[in-house]
């Protein structure tokens, strides 16, 4: 039986891994804005609406392009439309603006790919749909999991350090140091997990080493836990209307 507190240790764990790691997004802004200034917004909420406004760097259903004129304060709205599986653009500025080189005009819309040249004013952006990353939308737990379970059946390995499951996750998911916030959080978040789940893990006693191991439990290991935790900070695509575009890691 669990000792009392364990599932909310285990979700303040989990909380504090994925406050740190990069937020996740339907897509990206990148390019530059008002006197040249370099600028990337990411898109995390659907439908977003772009026009003219103060800089911001914090992210919002609202995307501000600076303070220019030519820019109306409501000047394009993005959003995912379900029957085509597609982003698509609609131009609600007085001026109009361009979509991969063809002037738009006011009311019209548009479906957008990525990479997607915009030009709206004297904003000059590149519309960047996320790209799918298998570690983005996994718990912490369950990238530990997958650590033991690969370690196992490539190595034949079944317990393993800190440092080893940490390399373990690196090395099954490259260039996901920066996904997970950095390989010290990472490394904190192990540590500290490996420790508190006494259900999932347990401690390996070995007199011959200063430096503590690890092993899943059997049982936990041959089965996807149903109880494991799974934290995230975003709302769901079906929770805000776009069932058909889920939001994944940029790495654009």
């Amino acid at each position: 039986m669990q000792a009392p507190g364990l599932e909310e240790r285990k979700k303040a764990l989990e909380k504090k891994f994925v406050e740190k790691r990069p937020p996740l997004a339907y897509a990206k802004l990148s390019g530059r804005v008002e006197d040249d200034t370099p600028f990337e917004k990411l898109i995390t909420h659907l439908p977003a609406e772009l026009g003219r406004g103060p800089l911001s760097p914090l992210p919002d259903h609202r995307i501000a392009l600076g303070e220019q004129k030519a820019i109306s304060r409501l000047h394009a709205r993005i959003q995912w439309n379900q029957s085509d599986s597609c982003f698509e653009l609609q131009c609600l500025g007085k001026n109009g603006m361009f979509v991969d080189g063809k002037f738009v005009t006011k009311n019209q819309i548009v479906k957008l790919s990525s990479k997607v040249p915009l030009k709206i004013g004297h904003a000059r952006l590149y519309f960047l749909c996320a790209i799918r990353s298998t570690i983005s939308t996994m718990s912490g737990y369950k990238i530990l999991q997958k650590a033991f379970e690969k370690a196992k059946y490539h190595k034949g390995v079944t317990s393993m350090t800190v440092d080893q499951v940490c390399d373990q996750i690196l090395e099954s998911y490259p260039k996901s140091e920066l996904e997970l916030g950095g390989k010290e959080h990472l490394r904190s978040f192990v540590s500290s997990y490996l420790q508190e789940d006494t259900a999932a893990f347990d401690r390996v006693e070995d007199a011959t080493s200063l430096v503590p191991a690890y092993k899943m439990k059997p049982l936990l290991a041959a089965s996807d836990i149903k109880k494991s935790v799974s934290i995230n900070p975003v709302l769901k695509p079906e929770e805000i209307g776009t069932p058909g575009q889920k939001k994944q890691k940029i790495t654009a």
